[in-house]
């Protein structure tokens, strides 16, 4: 996994553990509406990015996870010329 996946992961996850940590609070709902925000993000890029999943080979299921959770970062490897082909 790449530095950049790593790092979107850790902000997920701050971003997670600040909604739950200061829930009722400025912070805690902005810090869900922009997980929120992130999340309808990502839904329109597992359409828009469909088609290229199915054409990667491998798992869809996986790609269209990845896709959820990492956005163009996951489309920008399955384009590098043999990352993620037949996994």
């Amino acid at each position: 996994m790449s530095a950049t996946k790593m790092a979107i992961l850790v902000g997920y996850v701050v971003l997670g553990a600040m909604g739950v940590i200061y829930a009722g609070s400025a912070v805690g709902d902005w810090s869900l509406r922009i997980l929120l925000l992130l999340a309808v993000a990502h839904v329109v890029e597992m359409a828009v990015f469909y088609k290229r999943c199915q054409q990667a080979g491998g798992s869809m299921a996986l790609h269209l996870f990845n896709v959820f959770l990492f956005g163009v970062f996951h489309v920008r490897e399955l384009e590098q010329p043999g990352s993620m082909q037949g996994q």
